[in-house]
């Protein structure tokens, strides 16, 4: 039996505080944006550079990844990018499903999605 046999899905707003919303963008990354675990409530800030950073790795064994990778929705976006984390308090996978997109040859902005949030152990 994998470690999450159930992934829930929740929007950015749901689970993201601090994301900005413009005419030509929405639950944009300005800075940094605290994400609060559905699952015990644990608050982790995420700096901007987070996002850049994540360049494809997987904090996740092959094969929650492919189960991760079965849900994720496709985005109609220039680059779609994850962020494949284990919450630090309830050990919940946590993927961020974010756009890249670059508006410069060396900046991009990144805006969330959503969030795929598996099943970790009972908090304390």
């Amino acid at each position: 039996m994998m470690r999450s046999a159930r992934i829930d899905h929740y929007q950015a707003r749901a689970v993201f505080h601090g994301l900005l919303d413009g005419e030509d963008y929405r639950n944009r990354v300005a800075g940094a944006c605290i994400y609060r675990c559905p699952r015990c409530s644990h608050r982790i800030r995420f700096r901007w550079r987070s996002f850049y950073q994540a360049d494809g790795r997987s904090a996740f064994e092959r094969k929650l990844r492919r189960f991760f990778d079965d849900m994720t929705p496709t985005l109609a976006s220039e680059e779609q990018g994850a962020l494949d984390f284990y919450c630090p308090s309830c050990a919940a996978p946590t993927r961020i499903i974010f756009s890249a997109e670059d508006y410069s040859r060396i900046a991009y902005h990144f805006d969330i999605y959503a969030a795929l949030v598996g099943v970790g152990r009972a908090a304390k």
